[in-house]
């Protein structure tokens, strides 16, 4: 890979709620790489959204809070200077956001969201007098070359009759034509780094197939960096070079797609391969439990009281530190403290969860030999066309 393009250090993001003060976020570190895509996986709530609006200048504060943390972006630190991190927001970075309903006003028509796009581009702060010289279109570029630029830009993204695009409502548009305008409005504002959260969620599967030959083409042709949010290993697979897991504000593992899909050390990551569905085997089960609370998260390991592999007194009591048992790929997890290989400390989860599950009489599939590894790949491939 070419030189670092984004780079978050420990980031810890808190939340006041009426229950109490949720600790999200807690020490996320992150790298993506100038023309690399890397993902984000886990459960709903984990944490994922909340990273990348925090990258992107986008938390609500309040009830967020940052409390601690650096984000580099080409060597340019951004949470401790509110006026760079606008700027570069507005110049390099571009998101596209889950559900296009939501995302795309209901009274304007494509054309005039994409024109506000085209007119307000890399400006920090717009005023009454910028808002009024465009109401009376004295811009500096013309009504002719927006719509041009607009046309063209929807062609590649193969939209039939972009020019009648522009004339209409969100509404009066399919799911994924809403989100195919919404990776064009991304793309307006010629970012260098893209942030993607979940953008075919809400699309059946033919249609995902295609927002993400699109979004893949695009990202090569204009040589972009993305950090790519979704809950879907086939998709994280298909999409990204590496894969980070996260899990309550934690990252868990990273490494590239095949470390993580193929040779999980974390056993939420092999927990997260191995419930996904397959057809030889229906009677399967997913991780037992669910996120935890915030206002009151657990000591030591978070993921320590959904896990079969935990050492009691050691994952209840002290965060486990970060080791790396391969170029690239870290795993923070006690099972490797007293230097266990790869393959020592997949045996001992591995034989946790089986006694755990044979308890239950629940089938477990085993991912430590090179057939099960080929079941898992063959797996995950199986799912790239869903993001559910």
């Amino acid at each position: 890979m070419s030189d670092t393009i984004l780079e978050l250090n420990n980031l810890e993001v808190h939340f006041n709620t009426f229950d109490g003060r949720a600790k999200v976020i807690n020490g996320v570190d992150l790298k993506v790489e100038e023309g690399e895509t890397v993902a984000i996986v886990g459960e709903s709530g984990c944490g994922k959204s909340v990273t990348a609006e925090t990258i992107m200048h986008m938390l609500p504060q309040p009830p967020g809070e940052i409390i601690d943390g650096e984000l580099y972006y080409h060597d340019t630190e951004l949470l401790g200077d509110e006026s760079a991190h606008r700027r570069v927001k507005n110049e390099s970075f571009g998101m596209i956001f889950q559900d296009p309903m939501t995302s795309l006003s209901p009274v304007f028509t494509v054309g005039e969201m994409m024109r506000d796009v085209i007119t307000y581009r890399n400006k920090t702060n717009v005023g009454w007098f910028d808002i009024l010289k465009n109401m009376l279109g004295r811009n500096t570029v013309s009504d002719e070359e927006i719509r041009e630029e607009c046309v063209e830009l929807l062609d590649q993204l193969q939209i039939p009759d972009p020019e009648g695009i522009l004339n209409r409502y969100p509404v009066e548009l399919s799911g994924g034509m809403r989100q195919r305008v919404l990776i064009a409005m991304a793309l307006l504002g010629d970012p260098e780094f893209l942030i993607a959260d979940e953008p075919t969620t809400a699309l059946d599967v033919t249609v995902q197939d295609q927002i993400l030959d699109l979004l893949t083409e695009q990202i090569e042709r204009e040589d972009l960096s993305m950090l790519y949010i979704t809950h879907n290993l086939g998709v994280a697979r298909r999409i990204a070079d590496r894969i980070y897991v996260m899990y309550a504000g934690e990252i868990a593992e990273f490494g590239t797609c095949e470390d993580i899909l193929d040779e999980p050390l974390h056993p939420y990551s092999r927990g997260l391969v191995d419930s996904v569905p397959k057809l030889t085997e229906f009677d399967r089960k997913g991780i037992d439990g669910l996120i935890p609370d915030y206002t009151d998260p657990p000591s030591g390991c978070r993921f320590h009281p959904r896990c079969p592999a935990a050492i009691v007194g050691e994952c209840d009591v002290n965060p486990p530190p970060r080791f790396e048992l391969a170029d690239g790929h870290e795993v923070a997890c006690h099972l490797y403290e007293d230097g266990l290989s790869r393959t020592e400390a997949n045996e001992i989860a591995t034989k946790e969860a089986k006694e755990e599950r044979d308890s239950e009489g629940i089938p477990l599939s085993s991912t430590t030999n090179g057939e099960s590894n080929q079941t898992t790949d063959q797996m995950v491939k199986g799912t790239e066309g869903s993001d559910e």
